[in-house]
């Protein structure tokens, strides 16, 4: 029979430590109380480094914040660097490319328009990232029919191809969630879809205006 026992007391040093009654507070703080039990990099415990931020983010939690940015920002640069040799392997410039290709996959066919703002991708780098698929012969491009101001866009069997290389390709590449256990796994996509929700709508907010 499970024992919560463990977790009771977990819970209550949470709150001693002057945690607040909130289960995702709660459980970010297991998650970094089970990582402080493993040698970190040097550079996460990097004094200067915090200070740096601290004295650069203004008053409250704000260094917390740009240390979070900091450190997402390099995670992504380390996803570009393991999926760069993939993507140049079969003709691909840039996960730009890769992302117009899988959304539009998804779709099944969908506005240029879409496809750009779904990748989060300026009009005008977005069209050239798709006028360059084209010419590749990976999209094909046709007028929609139903308003002929559009342009709607699809997958053609090369295109195809070269996703499923993709794919193929990306299952061999460095586990960017390294060794977090299952449990942690499953937690930080609980914190990455709040905040990705969060700032979809400010995001979408401001192509609006």
């Amino acid at each position: 029979m499970t024992s919560y026992l463990p977790l009771i007391e977990k819970w209550e040093s949470y709150l001693q430590g002057g945690g607040t009654e909130s289960l995702e507070h709660f459980a970010l703080w297991l998650i970094q109380h089970k990582q402080g039990e493993r040698k970190a990099p040097d550079i996460l415990d990097d004094p200067a480094l915090q200070a740096y931020f601290s004295a650069n983010s203004g008053e409250g939690s704000g260094y917390l914040s740009s240390e979070a940015a900091y450190f997402i920002g390099r995670l992504y640069k380390y996803v570009r660097s393991y999926t760069r040799p993939i993507l140049l392997t079969v003709g691909l410039s840039s996960l730009d490319d890769f992302g117009i290709l899988a959304h539009t996959d998804f779709e099944g066919e969908c506005t240029k328009k879409s496809a750009i703002e779904e990748n989060m991708m300026d009009t005008t780098t977005g069209i050239d990232a798709i006028r360059r698929l084209v010419n590749k012969g990976l999209l094909h491009e046709k007028v929609n029919e139903n308003d002929r101001r559009e342009r709607l866009i699809s997958l053609t069997p090369a295109g195809k191809t070269v996703l499923q290389q993709v794919y193929v390709g990306f299952g061999g590449i460095q586990d960017v969630l390294a060794d977090l256990s299952g449990e942690e796994r499953q937690q930080l996509m609980v914190f990455l879809k709040s905040l990705d929700g969060f700032h979809s709508k400010l995001y979408l907010k401001a192509l609006e205006k």
